[in-house]
This record gives structure tokens, sequence and C-alpha cells, in this order.
């Protein structure tokens, strides 16, 4: 196993690592596969420490290489939480705490004053511009 399996490892099971854990309270290690996904060695991991009270550091090894330290309080404390934190905005599905710059909203009113037909878009494409709803009025316009 190169050390890029290592780290990509580490990577891979971030939120399991306890980087404040020390070697001396290792009492067992858990092998694992370049394939495991962090979610199943967190339940392995929950497994060994549920069945063995006494077990409060575990070692993570990789083809006999050593990733890290997983304690019990860790591995409790990230249930649902497997994999390592992404960076703000980074897939997580956050917003950004502003209103977007790229987009406005867009007003389409009936050419006909007394009429209150409108509609709105995020977006103005030629060929797809709103009717009003009283057929006889035609296309809306672009409000400006």
């Amino acid at each position: 196993m190169t050390n890029d399996g290592v780290a990509g490892a580490r990577s891979r099971l971030g939120r399991l690592i306890d980087p404040n854990a020390r070697a001396a309270d290792v009492g067992d290690h858990l092998d694992i596969t370049a394939e495991d996904r962090a979610d199943r060695v967190r339940s392995r991991l929950d497994a060994m420490f549920r069945d063995r009270p006494e077990l409060s550091a575990v070692m993570i090894r990789l083809d006999g290489r050593d990733v890290g330290i997983a304690t019990a309080y860790r591995i409790r404390s990230t249930a649902g939480t497997a994999a390592e934190q992404p960076d703000f905005g980074t897939s997580d599905r956050a917003s950004l705490p502003v209103l977007s710059q790229q987009f406005r909203v867009i007003r389409f009113v009936c050419r006909i004053g007394s009429c209150s037909g409108a509609a709105v878009r995020s977006y103005y494409d030629h060929r797809t511009v709103p009717v009003c709803t009283t057929a006889q009025h035609g296309r809306l316009e672009l409000q400006r």
C-alpha cells in the first residue's frame, strides 16, 4: 500500500480519527480495505466499542499500515457524520447568506393599460414570451 492509499483513507475517514488520541491508549485494531466506506467503518467501530466497554481506542489499519486512531467518544459523537467535513459551499447544498447577483426576476405585463395581466420569469427567451390570460391581448411585454 502506498502513502497515497493511507492518505486517501485518512481523508475518507477524517471524522472517525481522533487527532488527540495517543498510541498508548490503543487496545485493538480494525483492518479495513480501500473500498470500505466511512459509514460502514463507523458502524464496525461502534460495534467493537459496544461489545467491549473496556476498549477506549482502536487503531484503524489499511493493508497493515496505520491510518489513525478512533476513540469510543469520537465514534459516538460522529453518528451520521462519518465522512470528512466538506469546505463551505462545496456540494453541501448550502446557500450563500446574500442574494444571488446572477439572477433577477423579469416581469412581463400586458400592453393594454387597463388589463392586469402579468407574469414573472427568471430568464428571457424571445421564443417563449408569456401571453396574456385575455386571449385577444396577445403576448406580454417586458417591463423595464
